[in-house]
């Protein structure tokens, strides 16, 4: 939209198109008396607001309108922000996925786990057969489950901590492993209906742990010692890996087992679990390569981009760090159009670009809206907004919000209370999904991002 929207021209226009709208809505009316009444009414109650209105300012000639407009100006931006938390989530994500909007997208996890307890093997007739993790998968994928895809895990030789006056592991959080993968795994996972993923590790290491445990080595009994002695694990996508897949990360499901056998009259084969230990600690790591993207260039020191610089779009995924943020840079000056001037109601609405999602998958299913200051620091969460979705055809998926009262306070709000609007993920929902959003602006033929105005004007 053209940057004079309120010139002189602007203006006659758009009273041309309020007498318009007025006659059209009079003639639904069953009564227009009443109709103008209840006008002059609610007017007059509106007036009483505004210092020095009141019903002997009006002319006769003069004409109050309610009206309603969705050709205000919108100006967007795709924000980077330096880092998204990851811990405790209570999901382990892990695998590859390219994205032709958001780029190729890689997620890890590290996690510790902890020694078991009281554990007793007899030093004569046993031996170790086996050391395997064991992965239970929460249902969550990114991609195609028919491909196989591939895991590697790494020792951590660096202990997982938070760093200092910090509570939170991050996505770009980072710990120093093993340069060898203990273990590895390929093949097909499927995450709706495989109840467990085994990925066998290591023999060196599961030979050492279980001497230590038949021998009872004061660095496996002694409670803080195992974890100086074995810092925890890393679970990364390996070669070929074309999906993202979510594991449940809790100390009952996720597990290093140690299988070992006894002879006694029978041989019984026994196992010990490692179960994940201290869950705020496990976190998530994720990149993503935006090399032939639109936002090939929003990468540090470039933190935002306009529309106009990536395609007359906007993007919204939180895991990756990246939102839209979206100013009304011309509401002010609405308040030009008459002598009295007051906003009713406003709601934004927003429209996943076409043919960039597919019924409701990958769009996010909650979407907060947020006020955040000229730095994109988050004030305040203004709503969640409300989902449509149109799953027969796609045509019309929308988030909607009413941004009535953000609007009525931005436009007496001073260069400090300046405010603009934020979309991203809330929460759990941002941390634990590889969904996304890609939004058009208003220079998009369809499909475009709308803000609806009614206000009440006293010319």
């Amino acid at each position: 939209m053209n940057n004079d929207f309120f010139s002189r021209r602007g203006i006659k226009r758009m009273q041309r198109n309020i007498r318009h709208f007025v006659s059209r809505e009079c003639a639904k009316q069953q009564s227009s008396i009443r109709n103008a009444l209840l006008l002059l009414l609610l007017t007059g109650i509106t007036a009483c607001q505004k210092t020095g209105f009141s019903y002997d300012n009006v002319v006769d000639n003069q004409q109050t309108d309610y009206i309603l407009t969705d050709t205000l100006s919108v100006a967007m931006k795709t924000i980077l922000y330096d880092s998204v938390p990851t811990s405790g989530s209570g999901l382990l994500l892990v695998g590859t996925k390219s994205d032709p909007y958001l780029g190729a997208v890689t997620a890890g996890s590290y996690f510790q786990v902890i020694q078991p307890g009281g554990t007793d093997i007899p030093v004569n007739g046993s031996g170790f057969d086996s050391l395997r993790l064991i992965l239970r998968p929460s249902g969550y994928i990114a991609g195609d489950s028919l491909q196989p895809q591939s895991l590697q895990v790494y020792r951590v030789t660096q202990t997982i901590q938070f760093a200092k006056t910090f509570y939170s592991l991050y996505n770009n959080s980072n710990f120093a492993t093993e340069n060898t993968p203990l273990g590895t795994f390929s093949g097909v996972i499927r995450p709706k209906t495989d109840k467990s993923v085994s990925i066998p590790l290591s023999n060196v290491l599961g030979n050492q742990l279980f001497t230590m445990l038949r021998d009872k080595s004061p660095d496996i009994t002694a409670g803080p010692n195992f974890l100086d002695f074995f810092r925890g694990l890393k679970i990364v996508p390996g070669p070929g890996s074309t999906a993202l897949m979510a594991f449940l990360a809790q100390d009952t499901s996720l597990t290093m087992r140690l299988y070992y056998h006894v002879n006694e009259i029978v041989t019984t084969v026994k196992y010990v679990d490692f179960k994940m230990n201290a869950s705020e600690l496990q976190f998530n790591q994720v990149t993503a390569n935006r090399s032939g993207t639109p936002l090939e260039k929003l990468q540090v020191p470039v933190k935002e981009l306009p529309s106009s610089a990536t395609g007359n779009m906007s993007f919204t995924q939180s895991l990756t760090g990246v939102g839209t943020r979206i100013d009304l840079p011309y509401l002010k000056n609405m308040q030009q159009l008459g002598q009295f001037f007051k906003i009713m109601k406003v709601i934004l609405t927003v429209y996943p670009a076409a043919g960039t999602f597919n019924g409701s998958s990958q769009i996010p299913t909650h979407l907060a809206l947020c006020q955040v200051d000229k730095t994109n620091a988050v004030t305040d969460t203004i709503a969640y907004g409300n989902l449509t979705v149109d799953n027969l055809y796609n045509e019309n998926t929308y988030y909607s919000y009413d941004i009535t009262n953000y609007c009525n306070t931005q436009l007496t709000a001073d260069n400090n209370g300046a405010r603009g609007l934020f979309l991203t993920t809330p929460g759990g929902a941002g941390r634990n999904s590889f969904d996304r959003l890609v939004i058009n602006d208003q220079q998009a033929p369809k499909k475009k991002i709308k803000v609806q105005v009614y206000y009440l004007l006293y010319k």
